[in-house]
């Protein structure tokens, strides 16, 4: 199953998006910002060591770059609809 590590006020959005256009199938698991700081909680490192947002778990694959999750999703997940050249 994958897994969107989704941070609120985040790029993460944008995958949250995707997944439900897709219809990929995922699970979430929510993070908030620190009200002063606007940090992401520590606990985002212990999933990537950049400890930022989105990141995205499916398996043994972990991501975590907005464009490199939709390029991955879209190749994972995504229908072909555009006929060959």
């Amino acid at each position: 199953m994958l897994t969107l590590h989704h941070l609120n006020d985040s790029r993460s959005q944008r995958i949250l998006w995707l997944l439900e256009e897709l219809g990929a199938p995922y699970e979430m698991v929510r993070y908030q910002r620190d009200p002063q700081t606007r940090l992401a909680p520590p606990e985002l490192a212990k999933i990537h060591p950049l400890g930022k947002s989105p990141i995205i778990v499916d398996g043994d694959i972990k991501i975590a770059e907005s464009a490199a999750i939709v390029d991955y999703l879209i190749r994972r997940y995504g229908k072909e609809t555009a006929s060959p050249r």
